[in-house]
């Protein structure tokens, strides 16, 4: 057991005038003996509830307990912020997971319901956490020697007479007075953020003395189920199938070496590149799948700051992980990873806007393109999915996927808030005064910064974002004020990190067994063909003297793999007339499934095989269609083997379609 360091400066031996000065530490000593004894009891409670909870300390435990209030050399706020960060990362995935019918808003409001402050609270109350809580500064003049009676007894009626005059006001200064209320028998009021804020910190100390395991067995008890059933989410990966039609819209393998990672289910990487704007699947994007990324990514980063860097304060830990989670950031990886090349959307201004952005050199002035963080954030839920929620897998992918945003030696800090340490760090406080007026569709912003006597600061922007403006114009005034010589003076966050010993990033708490996940049939490799979907076969006879084709038989062809020589289908976006009617040009045979049904034609003989559209549907800009291929066996004279399609939003991908499921058919049927 951990005892505090007063115990140690206690003289037992001798009775010397040391002896009196030694007593006087013995309040402060019972004081810290009674909060480990508060840490130990629930401990105790906890551990009998659920066996997990017996792998925590103690000492954990009374740092998740103890406020900042309390002025102790520890406090709950780091995890508490490590507790959050968890809190949101797991109550995401089991509501994405649960509602597979919801968007990204409607999902966000469930989280919401579940994680705020005032149901942690109630939840917390329920479990009566709030009576462990320590949120008082010891106060001397309340410690008692032992046998010595108190001079107030607390009784019923005197504590209606200290707590009724807040508890029936409507008074803001009342309820405000109203927390720090304390009778002689230690009752006080808690904010409720307070013990909401107890319940994430609990959550941290699971996660770093124990794991997942532990916290959720905890979120558990309290009343939060995160639980779910690898059968849901092998529902989400049929229902991500659908997105496979998109395949010939971009380059897979090309994305996939971008993102270091080959997925097992390709339509959740398809997905994840689909804008909202794109609507020609009849709903689906890359929103649920964002969803997912940002909750994790939140998790991610704050497990590496909270580990590298464990001398920051829970303040610096925040700023800095608000700093990597934002959307400037994850579009810088975008761009470096050219990840906005492969976005599937459907608005020119959005095109527009993002290429203007990219090619901007500096990037000041530019509002960034939301879509552009959007894409990285879905693409970490999507291989968070595909792998079956390894976090091992994503943690050592994202270390060097994000590697461009962790570094910190590019760390800058928001201008608005490095200017208001500047003035609350001096010792002459300025008035800070912004006046913002709009000209067409720009915000012109004037800022005037009183420094001292006769002292002023000026500067203005012009800026598309009220924000940006503002930015611009409080990096111009720093610059001013730096240069007249008036500097913090406390470190900035950046000198701070500078100076600080860099710790071995880990991903903290995580033991849980991944999901087993198999390949999906839709998945394309480098050196196999996949049919999509079923195919629809008509294996028919032809009646010469008519020119009618008569069914004889429909058969739905399953989804197989089936090797292919010269590697996958080509990405071009249509299909031309000739390349229907001939084998197509020496660079198409060696990419399509097409070109290589030609090349069985002609080795066995056989007349090329026909391509027609046989339907299209939709109106004009919501186009799909339907290819069938015709292939006469020689062997069998008297029988046509019909392929069709399934919908795509390409002619050429449609009848890729039609060309994979005959070459399925003809494999079966011995002639591959």
């Amino acid at each position: 057991m951990d005892f505090p360091p007063e115990v140690f400066q206690l003289k037992i031996i001798g009775f010397s005038k040391d002896i009196g000065s030694s007593i006087f530490l013995l309040p402060s000593f019972m004081h810290r003996l009674e909060n480990l004894l508060v840490a130990i009891e629930l401990k105790n409670q906890l551990s009998l509830s659920f066996p997990e909870a017996s792998e925590v300390t103690s000492r954990r435990v009374l740092e998740a307990l103890t406020t900042e209030k309390c002025q102790e050399c520890f406090s709950l706020e780091r995890l508490e912020v490590l507790g959050d960060a968890f809190l949101k990362f797991v109550v995401g995935r089991s509501v994405f997971i649960l509602h597979g019918t919801l968007d990204e808003g409607q999902l966000s409001n469930k989280r919401s319901n579940i994680v705020n402050n005032l149901n942690l609270c109630k939840l917390a109350c329920k479990r009566n956490l709030q009576v462990y809580i320590r949120d008082q500064k010891f106060d001397t003049s309340e410690f008692f020697a032992l046998g010595r009676p108190s001079p107030t007894i607390c009784t019923k009626e005197k504590e209606e007479s200290i707590h009724s005059q807040y508890l029936n006001s409507n008074s803001t200064v009342n309820k405000t007075n109203a927390i720090e209320v304390r009778c002689s028998k230690g009752h006080h009021w808690l904010r409720k953020k307070t013990v909401a804020d107890v319940v994430e910190a609990l959550v941290g100390a699971f996660l770093v003395d124990s794991g997942f395991k532990a916290a959720i067995a905890f979120l558990r008890w309290i009343g939060i189920q995160v639980d779910f059933r690898a059968s849901q989410v092998t529902d989400i990966f049929r229902a991500s199938e659908k997105y496979s039609t998109l395949a010939a819209e971009i380059n897979s393998k090309a994305l996939e070496s971008s993102l270091g990672y080959q997925f097992l289910h390709r339509g959740l990487l398809l997905q994840a590149f689909i804008h909202p704007s794109y609507n020609k699947l009849g709903g689906g994007c890359y929103q649920r799948l964002e969803f997912l990324g940002d909750a994790v990514l939140d998790y991610l980063i704050t497990s590496y700051l909270y580990s590298v860097y464990p001398e920051l304060n829970p303040g610096q830990l925040t700023d800095l992980r608000s700093e990597y989670v934002n959307n400037e950031a994850f579009a810088s990886v975008a761009i470096e990873r050219c990840l906005h090349k492969f976005l599937i959307c459907d608005s020119s201004s959005l095109t527009q806007d993002i290429k203007v952005y990219v090619n901007s050199r500096s990037k000041n002035g530019l509002k960034c393109p939301k879509a552009l963080g959007d894409v990285v954030e879905s693409c970490v839920g999507a291989i968070l999915l595909d792998t079956g929620f390894d976090l091992n897998r994503v943690w050592s992918i994202m270390l060097s996927f994000l590697d461009r945003i962790i570094s910190f030696s590019t760390l800058q800090l928001n201008p608005l808030r490095e200017l208001l340490e500047l003035f609350q760090s001096s010792s002459d406080h300025g008035d800070n005064l912004y006046t913002v007026t709009k000209k067409d569709d720009l915000y012109v912003v004037e800022a005037k910064v009183k420094v001292k006597d006769n002292v002023y600061a000026t500067a203005s922007a012009t800026n598309k974002s009220m924000k940006e403006a503002k930015k611009t114009a409080a990096e111009q005034i720093i610059a001013e004020l730096k240069a007249q010589g008036i500097i913090s003076k406390s470190r900035s966050l950046e000198k701070v990190l500078q100076s600080s010993s860099k710790k071995e990033a880990k991903l903290i708490g995580y033991d849980e067994i991944p999901i087993h996940v198999t390949p999906s049939t839709d998945s394309v490799k480098a050196d196999n063909l996949t049919i999509e979907e079923p195919v629809i076969f008509k294996f028919v006879s032809e009646d010469r003297s008519n020119n009618e084709l008569k069914t004889n038989s429909i058969c739905k062809g399953p989804n197989k793999k089936l090797p292919l020589t010269n590697g996958q289908a080509s990405n071009t976006d249509d299909l031309d007339t000739d390349s229907q009617t001939s084998g197509g040009s020496q660079s198409e045979k060696a990419a399509t499934a097409r070109s290589r049904l030609y090349e069985v034609c002609a080795a066995n003989s056989w007349k090329p095989p026909s391509f027609e559209c046989c339907k299209d549907e939709g109106p004009g800009h919501l186009k799909l269609f339907t290819y069938k291929v015709l292939v006469e066996i020689e062997e069998a004279s008297d029988m046509v083997l019909e392929c069709f399609s399934g919908e795509h939003p390409k002619k050429k991908a449609a009848a890729e379609h039609a060309a994979e499921g005959a070459l399925w058919f003809l494999k079966k049927q011995g002639y591959l």
